[in-house]
C-alpha cells in the first residue's frame, strides 16, 4: 500500500477515535481520556483534589463531581468535614505560581488560567477540545478540631447523600450541592446562608 495512503488512513482512524472520545460527556471516574478525578495527599489532613471535564461536560457537572470527590475522600480518610483552602496557604504550590496570579495563557503548558482554576486546552488543526477543571486543596477535620478563626466547610455525609443520585445517574437526576457550614471558636456550627444579611420585614419612607 502506498505510504501516503497509509498515512491518510491512519489520520482518519485517529480523527474518528478522537471524535468518539471527545463526544462523550465525562463520567465520575479516575482521570482518563475523557476526563475524571485526580488527587494527592499533602499531609495527614490536607489533599489536593481535581476533576477535569471535557468540552461536552458542563461546568456545573464538573463542580458537582469535584465536590462529591472531596466528600468521598474526606470520609475515606476518617474525617467528617472539609473546607477549601488557598493552595499557597496549604503549601501545595508556591505563592508565585501562575495558577495563583496569572490571568493569561501559559504556552509552555498549553493552558489558559482563570484565577485558581485551570482550563486545559488541547488544540489540533482548526479544532480544539476544551477541558475545564475544578481544582483545590481541601483541609479535612472532625467535630473535635481546634479552630482559631471563623471558617466555612461542608459536611461530607451531606454532600455524598445529596449528590449521590446525580453521580450514580451520570447527571440525569437533578441534585444540588448542600449549603456550607460556618465553624467559629466557642460556637456551634451554623449554616453559612444564615449569616447573610437579610432585608427588613418592612420599611417606611419618610414623608410617605
Amino acid at each position: 500500500m502506498n505510504v501516503n495512503i497509509k498515512r491518510t488512513l491512519l489520520a482518519y482512524v485517529v480523527a474518528a477515535a478522537m471524535t468518539t472520545l471527545t463526544g462523550c460527556v465525562t463520567s465520575y471516574q479516575p482521570l482518563g481520556t475523557t476526563g475524571g478525578y485526580t488527587d494527592r495527599q499533602i499531609d495527614d489532613q490536607t489533599l489536593h483534589v481535581e476533576f477535569r471535564g471535557n468540552g461536552y461536560t458542563s461546568r456545573d457537572t464538573v463542580h458537582k463531581y469535584f465536590m462529591y470527590r472531596c466528600a468521598e475522600l474526606t470520609q475515606q480518610h476518617g474525617f467528617r468535614y472539609f473546607m477549601v483552602v488557598p493552595t499557597a496557604l496549604s503549601g501545595a504550590i508556591p505563592a508565585t505560581s501562575n495558577l495563583v496570579r496569572s490571568g493569561g495563557f501559559d504556552r509552555t503548558q498549553m493552558r489558559k488560567v482563570h484565577g485558581y482554576v485551570p482550563i486545559i486546552i488541547y488544540s489540533g488543526g482548526n479544532t480544539g477540545v476544551r477541558y475545564s477543571a475544578d481544582a483545590a486543596d481541601i483541609r479535612m477535620f472532625n467535630d473535635d478540631a481546634v479552630i482559631t478563626t471563623k471558617v466555612a466547610g461542608w459536611d461530607s455525609a451531606e454532600v455524598v447523600d445529596q449528590l449521590g443520585p446525580f453521580i450514580h445517574s451520570a447527571g440525569r437526576t437533578a441534585a444540588d450541592v448542600p449549603k456550607a457550614w460556618v465553624f467559629e471558636p466557642g460556637h456551634p456550627k451554623v449554616r453559612a446562608e444564615d449569616l447573610l444579611p437579610s432585608a427588613p420585614k418592612s420599611s417606611t419612607v419618610s414623608g410617605v
